[in-house]
């Protein structure tokens, strides 16, 4: 397993990773989450032995990575896709690889085979496009057979075959037993793929929970109903949502309501009650991208106009049409 202890990095004056404490256990995948710069990046760094912490302690295994005998068995991972030599060949970067871990030579063509990248074995890096790099660099993490394994932004530049193939790798790697730790800003790829989440802002822990409780903490799921009689429906919906549910309209669709504390059912059955006609009744499901922009609001530090919750709300606010076809 990975385990963070107090970890403290700083680069001068700045401090990337404050006193920072989670663990990556084995068998699930664990999503690291948080805006940039919010010390995912440096974690990471000192996690494989890239930078040394200011205080506190990274370590693979209980051991810091530059105490392991042949880390490439250990832990293997994918930082930087673009860390190749373009004019070796695919082959000849992880067959160099290979050797300088004590790995056998044939496995580099098996990780080739793994990754997609057979066919492309004696080219040179130099001409592949990103998201070759990126399988490659996946390779590469494979070539030891490790038990752990990090990755960071491992769909990046890939097309949609290959986002769907490295989202039921991370998943396999996972059941396998392996400890798997991904970062990602694709919110909706680790909402299908993670287990639990670690999600970190300025270099601190914000939240470490297990997917569904960090979801069901920090947004609301509610149901969504159009009628042509909102006022009647909302009237008749608070007298039996009890204490612990409430309706709200929303303004800016016509006949909109989002109905907090109450099941479709119950919602349906007080619409018949009231004798209001309902054009659209449906669950809203809360959604990773919502509770993690609730989670990290106050550490952005790059903020567009209009925020980012502002902009997602109105997003995802559905059409007369969309609203008309559910």
């Amino acid at each position: 397993m990975l385990t963070v202890r107090e970890l403290t990095k700083r680069y001068g004056a700045t401090t990337a990773v404050d006193a920072l404490t989670f663990d990556v256990r084995p068998g699930r995948v664990t999503g690291f989450l948080g805006p940039n710069g919010a010390g995912k990046s440096t974690t990471m760094r000192v996690l494989l032995g890239l930078d040394r912490p200011t205080s506190g302690a990274a370590l693979v295994n209980g051991r810091r990575y530059a105490d392991i005998a042949e880390p490439a068995r250990e832990v293997g991972a994918l930082l930087d896709a673009a860390a190749v030599h373009p004019g070796r060949s695919a082959h000849a970067h992880l067959l160099a690889l290979a050797r300088g871990s004590g790995i056998p030579r044939g496995r580099a063509a098996e990780v080739l085979d793994t990754v997609g990248l057979a066919g492309a074995a004696g080219r040179r890096v130099g001409g592949f496009s990103l998201g070759m790099r990126q399988r490659l660099g996946i390779a590469a993490a494979l070539l030891g057979d490790p038990g752990i394994l990090v990755f960071d932004e491992p769909i990046n530049g890939l097309d949609l075959d290959g986002v769907l193939w490295v989202r039921g790798l991370v998943r396999t790697l996972a059941d396998e037993g392996r400890t798997v730790l991904v970062s990602s800003h694709l919110m909706s790829e680790m909402q299908l793929v993670a287990d639990r989440l670690v999600v970190v802002g300025g270099g601190r822990l914000i939240a470490e929970a297990a997917m569904p409780d960090l979801i069901a903490a920090w947004s609301r799921t509610h149901v969504a109903v159009r009628t042509p009689d909102p006022g009647r429906l909302a009237a008749h919906l608070r007298e039996r949502s009890g204490p612990g549910g409430r309706v709200t309209v929303d303004q800016s669709a016509d006949g909109g309501l989002a109905v907090y504390g109450l099941a479709p059912e119950d919602v349906g059955d007080a619409a018949h009650a009231a004798g209001v006609r309902v054009h659209a009744l449906y669950r809203e499901e809360a959604s990773l991208e919502q509770a993690y922009l609730e989670l990290t609001e106050a550490d952005v530090q790059y903020t567009a106009g209009g925020g980012a919750a502002a902009v997602l709300a109105a997003a995802d606010a559905p059409t007369t049409e969309q609203e008309e076809s559910r």
